[in-house]
């Protein structure tokens, strides 16, 4: 079984914009043209530009993004922000909403139209096909000269990172990253149950089943398990209600690709034989009453909904399911107990879980920019956003009188103004509607409190004060903090997904069937529909009905992306 080595994570986080850009700053007349920077205006070296700098990018908002105080896109308090201190001015060539985005990106490039200086992207197929246009550039000089120390040290800790951009050994878009782990999944108990039915904490299946019975009739077991099998194209590795530590107790992940069972090239982890396993095993827990009779049919964004409301006493999901039970399960009984444990081992004492990329979209820079410099100077400043500096500009917050206010001395948050209380903050209107931020540091700062270390960053200060002086009381009980050491813990458990590129030329014809193929022969394995030899027959399938040459097709992506 492959395993990770410290790999880096993911949420996919919900993204309230995916580009921002266009007159960072003022109102000025979109008609006027700045005349590009030159070498002897050492605007890099200086952090700021001395003649002005256009860098031109493509956007769209979502249904669900709110401005504060009148803003606009073009005319916000960070892009007024940037363009008084970098003198970088970014303007749109086009917005559009978000389900347009794409398409219009793709009528662009094949109607031959002017591509935008910087573009983020998120869809693989997408990302390839604006590289194999010959319009964006290999950034790979530009990275080395411009990146900051701290930006090429967070790039460097893991060559995946670039897997999505990597073409012939070049690099075409600079990733952008997510956090650490952050959906590799965890169990979730309630502790209040295993005192009073005197049960250890299940270290095994075996142990989790006895648990999972002794739940069944009471308030708890209704089901005892709360998680889901659906999730569009990649059943039980979702973000929330995951499944795939099930078979990961068998040493393999469905629908990931790695080289399972010492294998030396990349294969589809859904046909290995210990899947056959893992289902049987899912089956019987069926079959017992331990999982919902509508176990696929459940939204994975839903799947804890029977943990909040006390009627399950086990659920599934990463470092942050510690809010839904500070916000919902302790306001119904605030006399329960949880606690974050291990994901258990198999029969041979195995254990697995999805790992969640860190890799969430790309950065391509436009092959005619005549100053990529300014957008890596443009990344350094906001990478020192998210991690700033004590006695800095914005240790206290992005903004005073903006998203945070002092008050006795302290920074204090300020409320939205929006009816609902919305809060704004200015992170969204960076490039990619995210933080530009090391992966790990989240993650280090919970382990930190954990051992019961104070903050001494203005993040981890932060960080540190979201939670309440009552949980902080005593760190090692700190639902986040507890996840975060046992996610740390269990890191060579987390296996990764090596196939990170766009759809095969097979895949494109075939994968929706043999997505759905798959789908609905584990479901019906699961539900006693079928019985679990069927899991056979669907592997012979798969391989006549596509999946072999796609196989094929993986493995000499991959090889390219290692410069075989």
């Amino acid at each position: 079984m492959s395993k990770t080595l410290y790999k880096l994570s993911a949420i996919v986080l919900a993204t309230a914009l995916t580009i921002t850009g266009c007159n960072w700053g003022s109102q000025s007349d979109s008609s006027s043209e700045t005349a590009p920077a030159t070498s002897s205006d050492n605007g890099f070296s200086k952090g700021k530009f001395e003649t002005p700098v256009t860098m031109t990018t493509v956007g769209y908002v979502n249904a669900s993004f709110k401005f504060k105080n009148g803003e606009t896109l073009e005319n916000n308090i960070l892009t007024k922000w940037v363009k008084d201190n970098l003198n970088i001015d970014i303007k749109y060539n086009w917005t559009t909403a978000e389900d347009q985005y794409k398409t219009k990106i793709m009528l662009d490039m094949s109607s031959g139209e002017e591509m935008p200086d910087v573009v983020y992207v998120t869809d693989p197929q997408l990302m390839s096909d604006l590289i194999d246009s010959g319009r964006f550039k290999d950034i790979s000089e530009d990275f080395e000269k411009y990146a900051s120390p701290e930006v090429k040290k967070i790039y460097e800790k893991d060559p995946m990172y670039w897997a999505q951009v990597t073409k012939d050994g070049k690099r075409y878009g600079l990733p952008q990253l997510g956090k650490v782990m952050n959906n590799d999944p965890l169990l979730w108990i309630r502790t209040d149950f295993l005192k009073k039915a005197n049960l250890e904490e299940p270290k095994t299946l075996d142990d989790l089943e006895k648990v999972m019975e002794a739940m069944k009739g009471t308030e708890l077991g209704n089901p005892p398990l709360a998680v889901s099998i659906k999730d569009g194209g990649k059943p039980y590795t979702s973000w929330r209600g995951d499944t795939s530590w099930v078979f990961g107790a068998y040493g393999v992940i469905p629908h990931y690709w790695n080289k399972w069972n010492g294998s030396d090239k990349l294969e589809y982890g859904s046909i290995q034989p210990e899947v056959k396993q893992a289902l049987a095993r899912l089956a019987e827990w069926y079959k017992k009453g331990y999982l919902s009779p509508d176990v696929a049919m459940i939204d994975v964004s839903k799947s804890d909904e029977s943990f909040k409301n006390g009627k399950s006493g086990i659920m599934t999901g990463p470092i942050f399911q510690g809010n839904s039970v500070r916000n919902f399960l302790w306001k119904n009984e605030p006399d329960a107990t949880v606690k974050p444990i291990p994901v258990p081992t198999g029969p041979d004492g195995k254990s697995g879980r999805r790992y969640s990329p860190v890799q969430i979209g790309a950065f391509l820079i436009n092959k005619d920019f005549k100053n990529p410099e300014a957008f890596f100077l443009y990344v350094n400043k906001m990478f020192e956003f998210s991690n700033p500096k004590a006695g800095g500009e914005f240790d206290n917050g992005y903004f005073e009188g903006y998203d945070y206010v002092m008050k006795d001395g302290k920074p204090s948050s300020v409320e939205a103004d929006f009816p609902d209380k919305t809060k704004v903050e200015p992170f969204k209107y960076m490039l990619g509607g995210q933080w530009f931020f090391d992966p790990m540091q989240e993650l280090n700062a919970y382990q930190k409190f954990y051992n019961g270390e104070k903050p001494s960053t203005p993040f981890e200060t932060k960080l540190y004060n979201s939670i309440s002086d009552k949980e902080k009381a005593d760190p090692k009980s700190v639902l986040e903090w507890q996840a975060a050491q046992i996610t740390l813990d269990m890191k060579d458990t987390s296996i990764e997904d090596l196939f990170t590129g766009a759809m095969t030329e097979t895949m494109k014809s075939k994968w929706e069937g043999l997505i759905k193929l798959e789908t609905e022969t584990f479901a019906k394995i699961i539900y006693g529909k079928a019985p679990v030899d069927e899991f056979d027959t669907f592997v012979t399938q798969w391989k006549e009905l596509g999946g072999d040459k796609i196989t094929e097709e993986v493995n000499a992506w991959y090889q390219s992306i290692q410069g075989e």
